[in-house]
């Protein structure tokens, strides 16, 4: 845990020789501090990857609000269901016209 806060700037500055020494300590057990080690050489800035998520994600939103509603507000029924309550509805005397769907 500790090497990650140092790791990402959370709380204390940023600091990566003191990140990799507490996933050193760390390492024995935690797979998250084996593969920072074996590989940190290879990662980028958090802060790159946390900017790119970020900006993702916001998009997905802009989409999401300028995107059709999920559901309409009307009752939704399928074909075969409508038609079985208006042939009830017939048989019960009323006029095929009688409740037409909105």
């Amino acid at each position: 845990m500790l090497g990650k806060l140092y790791l990402t700037g959370q709380s204390v500055q940023p600091d990566q020789v003191q990140a990799i020494v507490w996933f050193g300590r760390s390492a024995e057990g935690n797979q998250y501090a084996q593969f920072f080690l074996e590989r940190h050489d290879d990662i980028r800035p958090p802060s790159v990857m946390l900017a790119v998520t970020r900006l993702l994600y916001h998009m997905s939103r802009s989409f999401e609000d300028c995107s059709l509603p999920r559901s309409s507000t009307g009752l939704r029924i399928d074909r075969k269901r409508r038609q079985k309550l208006q042939a009830r509805r017939i048989a019960l005397g009323h006029k095929p016209d009688d409740h037409e769907d909105e």
